[in-house]
């Protein structure tokens, strides 16, 4: 799990966005509401690989997706490869779980909507300050058409969830709570919670018992 910090303890700090507007935004929030004074923007992939390579020893990625020119996980593994210490952050317009997914897979310590508005994005960085590995409150988005909400309680392949929605999906049955899921899985209680939201919305469910007695269905047909 991550350890609590400062974000004014993780200069410099470096943003990574092609978002004029935005920039100003997120540079104006950490220095006036996290006291950090020691930022770097880069508006371009390539500009921020050098910058990350030139021998300054960052703290904290502030990562934008789709960057020109380059690949979403390219992008956050080689931002880790340069230097495996940082802590990233994606700060995205995506609501797209397989983003979310891949940002968390990447080691980001968190994913922030844009959408989220200034301030509840300062409350989302507040929260990775204290150690939580942050993910979006609402139910995540898929383009993938067999993960669409079903009808409430109808039976659906396994196949449909991904092995770790399935892994989470069998504890639930058990009747695991969600800190014994996190722990039997050794991952955070956030990502739980977010693995939970994506079997809701796949589900087609609106509760735990609904989650738990379609699951074991499922399990048991399956079987």
């Amino acid at each position: 799990m991550s350890s609590r910090f400062k974000l004014s303890e993780l200069v410099p700090i470096i943003i990574i966005d092609d978002d004029d507007f935005f920039q100003v935004a997120i540079e104006k929030v950490l220095r006036s509401q996290f006291d950090v004074q020691t930022i770097v923007v880069c508006a371009a992939a390539e500009e921020a690989i050098a910058q990350l390579t030139s021998g300054t020893r960052f703290g904290l990625a502030l990562v934008d997706l789709n960057m020109p020119g380059i690949d979403n996980k390219q992008l956050l593994d080689t931002l880790k490869a340069a230097q495996p210490d940082i802590r990233l952050v994606v700060l995205s317009a995506s609501r797209a779980q397989e983003d979310i997914l891949m940002a968390l897979s990447a080691g980001a310590q968190g994913f922030i909507n844009k959408g989220l508005g200034i301030g509840e994005m300062e409350a989302a960085l507040q929260q990775i300050t204290e150690g939580v590995v942050y993910v979006p409150p609402f139910p995540p988005q898929s383009d993938e058409p067999n993960v669409a909400p079903k009808t409430k309680l109808a039976l659906v392949p396994l196949s449909t969830l991904t092995p770790r929605q399935l892994d989470v999906l069998r504890l639930i049955v058990v009747g695991q709570p969600n800190k014994g899921i996190a722990k039997a899985l050794n991952i955070s209680h956030s990502t739980v919670r977010f693995h939970i939201s994506c079997i809701f919305q796949i589900l087609g469910v609106s509760n735990r018992v609904e989650v738990a007695t379609l699951g074991a269905q499922m399990l048991k047909e399956n079987n």
